[in-house]
C-alpha cells in the first residue's frame, strides 16, 4: 500500500513541475485553462493535492538551507520571500485537523481557480502559479498585478 502511495504522489509531483514549463497535457495541446476545465472534480481535487504535496516538499527543503545568502539584490531576497510567504499561505488553507472545513476549503478553492479560468486572458496561466493567485484572492488580496504578470510570463513559453 505505501508503494501505490509513493508512485502516487511521484505523479502528481511530476504533473505539478510539469505544468511550470508549458509542456502541455495532451496531444490536443491544451491550454492550462482549458485542461483544467476539462478536469472533473476529483481529477481537480487531485491535481490540488500534488501541487500542495509539492509545496510542502519545497518548503522542507528549503527550511533546511539558508536562501537568503544566495541573493546579490535587496529585491531579489524580498521577491523571493514573498514567493514562500506565498506558499506557506497556500499551504495554512488546507493544514488543520478539522476535515470538513478542509473540504468546504478545497471546493472554495477549486470554485476560485475555475473562475479566474474563465476569463480567456488567463488560460495560458499554468496551475499551481493560479493556486498563488487564488490563495491571494482567498485571502482579501488585490490580484489584478499578479495575474497580468502570471498572463506575460505564460505568453512567453507559448
Amino acid at each position: 500500500m505505501k508503494r501505490k502511495y509513493y508512485l502516487l504522489v511521484l505523479f502528481l509531483i511530476a504533473v505539478y513541475l510539469l505544468s511550470f514549463v508549458g509542456i502541455s497535457y495532451s496531444s490536443e495541446n491544451l491550454t492550462n485553462g482549458e485542461f483544467w476545465n476539462q478536469l472533473a472534480s476529483i481529477g481537480k481535487s487531485a491535481y490540488i493535492a500534488g501541487v500542495i504535496n509539492g509545496v510542502r516538499m519545497w518548503m522542507d527543503q528549503i527550511s533546511d538551507d539558508n536562501p537568503f545568502r544566495q541573493f546579490t539584490s535587496k529585491e531579489a531576497e524580498v521577491k523571493f520571500s514573498t514567493f514562500v510567504l506565498d506558499n506557506l499561505h497556500l499551504l495554512m488553507l488546507f493544514g488543520g485537523d478539522d476535515v470538513k472545513k478542509t473540504e468546504i476549503s478545497l471546493k472554495t478553492f477549486i470554485n476560485v481557480i475555475s473562475d479566474l479560468y474563465k476569463d480567456p486572458a488567463n488560460t495560458y496561466i499554468p496551475v499551481p502559479y493560479m493556486c498563488l493567485i487564488a490563495s491571494r484572492k482567498l485571502r482579501g488580496e488585490p490580484i489584478e498585478s499578479l495575474l497580468q504578470e502570471a498572463r506575460k510570463k505564460a505568453l512567453q513559453y507559448q
